[in-house]
């Protein structure tokens, strides 16, 4: 018990900094990606999401309106939720 604990604590003080949000590897195809899901494409795929919802709701799924309002909603809202979560600011 005593040579885990000392492990886990050898462990806990050689462990490094964390950045999150700090590489910016991909910042090109974020900022790319962003742009399209907040532009027209976004737009477009979340009228698409609604209407197959309310296709799917006349036929009496309701679950399938559902799915189609949630892809139209994070399509509208995950473009700035998602960086404010990796980034780990408020």
């Amino acid at each position: 018990m005593k040579k885990a604990l000392l492990a886990f604590a050898l462990l806990i003080l050689s462990a490094g900094v964390a950045n999150a949000g700090a590489d910016a590897t991909f910042a090109p195809l974020v900022l790319q990606v962003t742009g399209w899901l907040q532009g027209s494409l976004g737009t477009l795929l979340a009228l698409f999401a609604a209407l197959m919802g309310v296709g799917s709701a006349i036929r009496g799924n309701w679950v399938g309106l559902g799915a189609g309002v949630g892809v139209a909603m994070g399509s509208f809202y995950l473009p700035n939720i998602i960086p404010t979560i990796t980034a780990g600011t408020m």
